[in-house]
């Protein structure tokens, strides 16, 4: 696992990547789905919408550098993720 990051929010936290559209639900309180990795503790948690669900599976379901550039991953704090993950009714 990297580093962490500083939130203006949640202070220093660990570091997850989201996708363009859950960084909206974040800004908008709107709802697009939250898909999330395992959260193994050696790894960064992740997650992302359902549109973009959508597009990996017709990608073949794997993760690759086009689809990371059509998601638009960004950087969010652990706490920030928690935050949008409760708004789109994930169980973490």
């Amino acid at each position: 696992m990297s580093g962490g990051i500083q939130c203006a929010e949640h202070g220093m936290s660990t570091t997850t990547f989201v996708c363009k559209h859950v960084l909206e639900s974040l800004a908008d309180g709107v709802p697009r789905g939250f898909i999330y990795s395992t959260l193994d503790p050696a790894e960064e948690p992740n997650a992302y919408c359902a549109d973009c669900d959508v597009m990996l599976q017709q990608g073949g379901g794997d993760w690759n550098d086009q689809l990371e550039v059509k998601a638009e991953i960004k950087i969010v704090c652990y706490g920030c993720f928690l935050k949008v993950a409760k708004l789109n009714g994930a169980q973490l």
